[in-house]
């Protein structure tokens, strides 16, 4: 029975033996699991770091500033101060103005306005030096000057809204005016070369132009040629609801300065009606004419003459 009994607890033992064996194999398997669990993986190749720029992006067009083109000086197209262009502009059969075209170097232009029907001129004073003139437009609500200003003599277009009293540049609106520039004329559509070597006047009406030259009446339609109409002793011209209204200088039958006018479209066959005779205007060199309705004002030898009906009677 002892030898029995002494089996039995030895074979306890060798179970006890075991199972903490397989304790000691399953703590060693886990501590191995939680090791290498902690150890670096391979990692996949990095991406390239982003990277942020404030330079613009090119594809992005960034707008260049624009210049504003400055106009060039300009001369008036009389070259001597002994007989300066006169610029006439109607605006009632009362009121009117008056320029003369000035020089760059010598004797300034000169602006004038009558409210009394021309028996008298006052000068209007400038806030600006005004050189020359060689575009004068005036009106019941707006008269604006087209010339050369301050010591380069550049050209600027100044407004007044006041009469003259107050005045204001507004440059854009010098697009599309005529004037003549020595040998070229600026049209409504730009500058082209002059039809004649000593043109006075030019008149830009849409599609429509004309510039006085000694004795003839140069006229052209869009881009056409131009199209040269005798008229001897031809003075000025001025725009009319039919076409053009022209001031002629020793015309027979006028002791005077001879009104005639001229329908558009201007062709060879044109040929200027006789409309009426300003006899006590003096038919002179610089006459200056100028239409607002059926008022027309003519400018002889320094003198003002008005006809309220179309040029007919004076």
């Amino acid at each position: 029975m002892k030898a029995a009994g002494e089996s039995m607890r030895g074979g306890r033992g060798v179970w006890w033996f075991a199972f903490l064996g397989v304790l000691v194999l399953v703590d060693v398997g886990l501590i191995a699991a939680a090791v290498s669990s902690t150890q670096p993986r391979a990692q996949a190749e990095a991406g390239p770091i982003p990277t942020f720029s404030q330079e613009p992006d090119e594809s992005v067009a960034t707008p260049s500033p624009s210049e504003t083109p400055t106009p060039a000086a300009s001369s008036p197209a009389v070259q001597s101060d002994d007989a300066p262009q006169v610029f006439l502009s109607a605006v009632s059969a009362t009121e009117a103005w008056r320029a003369t075209s000035g020089n760059c170097s010598g004797t300034p232009a000169r602006v004038e306005r009558t409210t009394d029907g021309g028996a008298t001129w006052d000068v209007v004073t400038m806030p600006f030096e005004l050189r020359t003139v060689v575009a004068l437009n005036a009106g019941s609500e707006r008269t604006s000057v087209y010339g050369g200003v301050g010591d380069s003599c550049a050209l600027q277009y100044w407004s007044s809204f006041t009469g003259g009293e107050f005045w204001k540049e507004y440059p854009s609106d010098s697009t599309g005016v005529a004037y003549v520039d020595q040998a070229a004329v600026w049209l409504s559509d730009g500058s082209v070369p002059a039809p004649c070597e000593s043109p006075t006047r030019v008149l830009s009406q849409g599609s429509n132009a004309v510039v006085v030259c000694p004795g003839i009446l140069e006229a052209r339609t869009g881009t056409g040629d131009w199209l040269a109409i005798d008229v001897p002793g031809l003075q000025d011209v001025a725009a009319s609801e039919a076409g053009y209204v022209l001031a002629v200088g020793g015309d027979d039958g006028c002791d005077g300065i001879s009104v005639r006018s001229v329908t558009t479209p201007v062709t060879a066959d044109s040929a200027p009606n006789p409309v009426g005779c300003a006899a006590s205007a003096p038919a002179v060199e610089g006459v200056a004419l100028s239409r607002s309705g059926e008022t027309l004002w003519l400018h002889a030898g320094g003198k003002s003459f008005v006809s309220v009906d179309e040029g007919r009677t004076w």
